[in-house]
C-alpha cells in the first residue's frame, strides 16, 4: 500500500515539474521587458524550488503505513 501511496506522489511531483518548466519557458519567452523578466524568473526559480523541496521533505516525515493502518478500510 505504500508503494500505491509513493507511486501517487510520484505522479503528483512530476506534474509539478513539468509546470514549473512550463511557466519558466513562457516567462523567458513572452516577456516584454527583458531586465524584468531575469528579475521573475530568478524569484520563480528560487521560491518554487523551496517550495517542492519542502513539499518533499513533508511527505517523507509523515509515517504512511501507520497513518494506512489507522484508516479502517475493510
Amino acid at each position: 500500500m505504500i508503494y500505491l501511496v509513493l507511486s501517487l506522489y510520484a505522479v503528483i511531483l512530476l506534474g509539478f515539474v513539468l509546470t514549473y518548466f512550463f511557466v519558466i519557458y513562457h516567462l523567458a519567452k513572452y516577456s516584454i521587458n527583458k531586465k524584468l523578466s531575469a528579475i521573475m524568473l530568478a524569484v520563480f526559480i528560487v521560491i518554487s524550488t523551496l517550495l517542492i523541496f519542502s513539499n518533499i521533505l513533508l511527505f517523507f516525515a509523515v509515517d504512511w503505513e501507520q497513518l494506512i493502518e489507522n484508516l479502517n478500510i475493510i
